[in-house]
């Protein structure tokens, strides 16, 4: 006979039953319940892993004590509170004889392998469960695929997914308590499970399961799961509103909640410590608007995943015992009554109890979870070896390592990972850098007879091989993993390189191969565009010449600089160089602005030649040592604001030019903000008679 051993690991309270399967049916052996002493869960999410792991292992404390057992491994579900479902499907040719269990299992985790393995913001998500939808056999529809023949097979599915943080928190609690988890599921799938069984789904049907912190709901209609929805509502707001409007702690409200429909006035005491009486009708009254809010929001959960009402609502878990609270939900889904009704553990076809006083709908959850994993329903593992040891193991999110492995295993921290050095944190430019402490001694991993990290992702079949590590060596950080070299490009070719100024602690430090220490403060100063193109026209050399008698000095190449490309190793300034011209040292001359006929006119200088060495040459010559240069500046004349205007002289006999209102030349010279005036005598015109 193999034990089960099952927890609901609820907002309120932890829930804990020992049984065992026989001719399809759970058999409850024992049970305990404890209440958390504290707010340690909220919306069905684990928040203190210390408290709720004191409850869990004063749980499993009782019942090892009453049965003379030890439990080491338990079947556990989590809450939806943010959940998150896929539609999953899956194909597979078969060229076996008869369809089996794993052949099956390996489609359906065909589909698995689609999960996504984080939502829209980037976190990470875990598979709590799945329920299958329906599987089809060369194309026709099959309850079940096993012991049938066939060539092409196919399921449809249905899977839960939650924040990884959730399903690590209900870990981290069990292990505290001296637990493995040795099944995962969802807690509506459980519940799905004995509430609405297979002979049911045909049927219009959904559980509620209404807790403290959720309220979590599970659909089926024609023969299949319709899917898994969650409202973060529940119990837990009725007891505030109570709390609230009486000024009582919440384990007081909490009291008063539970005593609605068996009295008629309740005794409760205020947190001033004031004893005083209230009428149900009144608390009926203050919860009226949440309770309302609650079915509303759950109906409208239902609606939307049912695409309309279904045919009844089966409710369970404690928060669903509000006689109020089933009317509204009735009211909200348009339902009879009679057709929302509450399932109490004993009404279940497929559980049975040794104890008479295992009775309620807060049971219900429990024994799903008990009840799916006898079976492995809807349950996410892989199987492994581990230094020859055959494992099933429990996937926690889409990343299961070998690191988390080991852990399961009950390897110790400092086994698997040795031990730390100390780690080292300084400042680079006034940034702060932390280099953690490598990690000697510890073990390495070979996956298949690979070696990979202990971060590696762990595939289903993979044998797994760790050993002892011997062979790591200290992290010492130096300088040089720092600072970054430098190069120079010219005209797409390296010209030179060199490396930045580093100062430690106010120090100039040459040797880029010292040692970084704790709190050391570095400073690491790249130079300007401006200083490197210095230092390159420094090194390219100049070049002497002559303008109008006077002796000059040019560097060799005019530069120009473009960008600067960066990477993790080294930094480039990019220059664009040419030979120095004439046209590079003769004085800069601008444009100037004159008036013509009072348009404004822009005279821009001219490229001319120059006199050079006692010849005339292009200003696009290039500069040699020594050179004569002979260069008077530019300065414009009336015929070049001519030229620049279109005049039509062809009717003219004759014509005045005015410079400022004086009558001169087309030599005469011009100067900016000038006023230039034209006058043309036009030839008479022949009689027109």
């Amino acid at each position: 006979m193999n034990l089960i051993f099952a927890l609901d690991v609820g907002t309120r309270k932890v829930a804990g039953l020992i049984g065992y399967i026989d001719n399809d049916l759970l058999n409850v052996v024992d049970f305990e319940m404890i209440e958390h002493p504290v707010r340690s869960m909220l919306d069905g999410q684990i928040h203190d892993i210390k408290s709720v792991a004191l409850v869990v292992e004063e749980v499993k404390k009782r019942l090892e004590e009453r049965n003379e057992l030890k439990l080491n491994e338990v079947a556990v579900a989590v809450a939806g509170r943010f959940l998150k479902t896929v539609v999953l499907e899956a194909e597979t040719e078969f060229s076996g004889d008869v369809i089996d269990e794993r052949t099956v299992k390996e489609l359906e985790m065909k589909a698995i392998s689609q999960i996504p393995l984080s939502d829209e913001g980037g976190s990470e998500l875990h598979c709590a469960g799945y329920s299958v939808i329906e599987y089809k056999l060369d194309g026709f529809w099959m309850k079940n695929l096993i012991g049938h023949r066939g060539r092409k097979l196919y399921v449809r599915l249905v899977a839960a997914l939650l924040p990884v943080q959730v399903v690590n928190a209900m870990i981290a609690s069990l292990h505290r308590a001296g637990l493995r988890p040795s099944f995962l599921t969802l807690e509506p799938m459980a519940v799905l499970q004995v509430a609405i069984p297979e002979d049911l789904r045909i049927l219009n049907i959904g559980v509620v399961d209404i807790g403290a912190g959720t309220s979590d709901i599970a659909l089926a209609k024609g023969g299949v799961i319709v899917g898994y929805e969650m409202v973060p509502m529940a119990g837990d707001e009725i007891t505030e509103v109570i709390a609230q409007t009486y000024l009582l702690d919440f384990l007081a409200a909490e009291r008063v909640k539970r005593s609605i429909d068996d009295n008629v006035t309740i005794e409760v005491a205020d947190v001033t410590g004031r004893k005083t009486t209230v009428q149900s009708s009144s608390v009926l009254k203050a919860i009226s608007p949440t309770i309302e809010l609650i079915a509303n929001n759950i109906a409208e959960k239902i609606k939307q995943l049912n695409l309309g009402k279904p045919s009844a609502l089966f409710l369970v878990g404690g928060g669903a015992k509000l006689e109020c609270l089933r009317g509204e939900l009735a009211r909200a889904l348009e339902l009879p009554i009679e057709r929302v009704t509450l399932k109490n553990v004993e009404d279940l076809p497929k559980i049975k109890s040794l104890r008479e006083d295992f009775t309620g709908s807060e049971f219900v959850t429990l024994t799903g979870i008990a009840y799916a994993s006898a079976y492995s329903s809807g349950s996410i593992y892989d199987t492994i070896t581990l230094n020859g040891e055959r494992i099933q193991l429990l996937k926690v999110g889409q990343n299961q390592t070998i690191l988390r492995l080991l852990i399961q295993k009950g390897f110790k921290f400092t086994e698997i990972l040795g031990t730390p050095q100390p780690s080292i944190t300084f400042q680079i430019n006034g940034k702060e850098h932390t280099i953690s402490g490598k990690i000697l001694g510890g073990m390495k991993a070979f996956v298949n007879g690979t070696q990979v990290p202990l971060h590696h992702v762990i595939r289903d079949g993979d044998e797994i091989v760790v050993e002892k590590n011997d062979s790591e060596e200290p992290l010492i950080p130096k300088l040089s993993d720092f600072v970054k070299k430098l190069s120079v490009e010219v005209n797409g070719e390296e010209f030179f390189e060199l490396l930045p100024e580093v100062f430690v602690n106010n120090e100039l430090v040459k040797d880029l191969d010292r040692q970084i220490a704790d709190g050391d403060k570095i400073i690491i100063k790249y130079p300007e565009p401006d200083e490197i193109k210095k230092t390159v026209e420094e090194k390219t050399g100049q070049i002497s010449y002559f303008i109008n008698g006077e002796k000059k000095i040019a560097q060799k190449i005019s530069l120009h600089f473009v960008k600067i490309v960066e990477d993790d190793q080294k930094k480039k300034y990019v220059f664009e160089g040419e030979s120095t011209k004439i046209k590079h040292v003769l004085p800069k001359s601008e444009p100037i602005t004159v008036f013509f006929n009072d348009q404004e006119i822009v005279l821009k200088p001219m490229n001319n030649l120059v006199f050079v060495n006692e010849q005339y040459l292009s200003s696009e010559t290039e500069l040699s040592e020594e050179m004569k240069i002979e260069y008077t500046s530019w300065q414009p004349i009336i015929a070049d604001v001519l030229a620049k205007v279109n005049l039509n002289t062809k009717d003219l006999l004759d014509y005045k030019i005015f410079l400022n209102e004086k009558q001169v030349s087309f030599v005469e010279k011009v100067n900016p903000k000038d006023k230039i005036r034209f006058e043309g005598i036009r030839k008479a015109q022949p009689n027109q008679s």
